[in-house]
């Protein structure tokens, strides 16, 4: 067997095989071998037919099974000689099937990429901290009031922050677009959820009352079917309830978990949970700070295989629901994955050169911390940390970010961090939660 490699790209492989004709012979004889004990042609008893009979009826479908093994074990052999780490299925070409001759075929695939001397060039870096205040809990508590609102109906005309039960019907031009119907539909006035001039056009209407109101959808409106466009919305008014907000008492307290109904006991929880989450986010943006120079400073082509994959899981995280169906992974769908997923497995890729290269391990001890950090805002942690004792896949997820944490401090064993103080808004964005 004759084996010629070629490297169109640096991930890219097209390997051509000659196979000896006496390799496909034989191949093909054992295939009508097998055949003439399985087949049936009427006037001959099974397992009797000659074999000139054989190749007449079945020569063909033979042909088609020895090229199909011949090419299968044929380019396994030359992957393994050519210690080629194939991704994804490779695609064969047959170049030439004549009788007598060498059976010749090319295949192409992509290959694991190389990752060797891994590049992290970075004298400072900006840390970023905060320390919770108590504005902060007063932030989250109040959060938890609007959260635990109660609607009360009222008869009286609709004011801002009412909660007003809708059915609207939206045309242009006198035809009704889609989307834009609803039945039974809840607004909370003020809430800026519609259209600019919607909410303002329900003000003051009261229960049972119809009108048609005009507004204009912005131009960067996602639709572009109604983008810029002027709407009539035929409006009819079901209900009204004004918003009733818990007061900070025991019932509330209680409510929420807290079984003293105790302030301070609610206040000191929320500020547990909110620097156990702002540790998190600590090290979350230092380590993809870290990571991104990782990635600029280390370039690498990566299989469109390996891309595809990663886009899949990803969409199969953010929609489970969709997994297993005919909905899954449409290829728009997944291209929006696409710079995720190439990020995903480079930093993948360099992650593993650099545990291999400094013999990294999960440190046992940091993995179990981990663990009964994640369980503590469990309700029953002792419940949680026995089940990320049994379930693999889930202890694995674990151990892979603390090995990531492993590298991030090896990574910056040279670099100087400089912190910088901002408060827990900032750092947090619009994700707080403190219970």
């Amino acid at each position: 067997m004759q084996v010629t490699v070629e490297a169109p790209s640096k991930i890219e492989r097209r390997v051509t095989v000659v196979v000896p004709s006496e390799k496909f012979d034989e191949v093909y004889d054992r295939c009508l071998s097998k055949l003439s004990k399985t087949a049936k042609v009427n006037g001959f008893r099974q397992g009797k037919i000659p074999l000139d009979v054989i190749k007449q009826k079945f020569g063909d479908s033979a042909r088609q099974q020895a090229l199909s093994e011949v090419i299968q074990t044929s380019l396994y052999s030359a992957i393994d000689q050519e210690k080629l780490n194939v991704v994804g299925t490779p695609v064969v070409e047959p170049k030439t099937v004549l009788a007598g001759q060498p059976l010749e075929f090319v295949a192409t695939f992509e290959i694991l990429p190389s990752v060797e001397n891994v590049h992290f060039d970075v004298k400072t870096l900006e840390k970023q901290m905060a320390t919770i205040q108590d504005e902060d809990i007063t932030k989250v508590i109040e959060h938890l009031r609007q959260q635990h609102t109660k609607w009360i109906k009222v008869t009286r005309a609709a004011q801002d922050k009412d909660q007003v039960v809708i059915d609207f019907r939206g045309s242009i031009d006198g035809v009704v677009f889609q989307g834009g119907e609803a039945h039974d539909y809840p607004i909370v006035l003020g809430s800026k959820m519609m259209v600019p001039g919607f909410e303002e056009g329900i003000l003051g209407m009261t229960s049972g009352e119809e009108k048609v109101i005009q507004v204009t959808f912005p131009e960067s409106y996602f639709s572009k079917e109604v983008a810029g466009k002027v709407a009539d919305f035929a409006i009819k008014v079901i209900n009204i309830k004004e918003p009733k907000i818990p007061e900070v008492d025991e019932a509330f307290v209680k409510q929420l978990g807290i079984k003293t109904g105790l302030v301070d006991d609610l206040k000191a929880e929320v500020r547990r949970n909110l620097e156990r989450e702002l540790d998190r986010l600590i090290k979350t943006k230092l380590k993809t700070s870290v990571f991104n120079k990782l990635l600029e400073q280390n370039p690498i082509d990566i299989p469109k295989a390996m891309i595809e994959r990663e886009a899949h899981r990803i969409h199969d995280e953010l929609h489970p629901h969709h997994k297993g169906t005919e909905h899954s992974h449409t290829e728009a769908e997944n291209a929006m994955f696409n710079d995720a997923a190439k990020r995903n497995v480079t930093l993948g890729l360099l992650l593993g050169e650099l545990m291999k290269k400094h013999n990294i391990q999960p440190d046992k001890d940091r993995v179990q911390k981990f663990i009964e950090a994640v369980a503590s805002s469990y309700e029953n942690p002792a419940e949680v940390s026995s089940w990320y004792s049994t379930n693999k896949r889930a202890r694995a997820e674990i151990e892979m970010q603390v090995l990531e944490e492993q590298v991030m401090e090896k990574l910056l064993e040279a670099v100087q961090v400089t912190e910088k103080m901002l408060s827990y808004s900032e750092l947090a964005g619009n994700n707080q939660s403190g219970i």
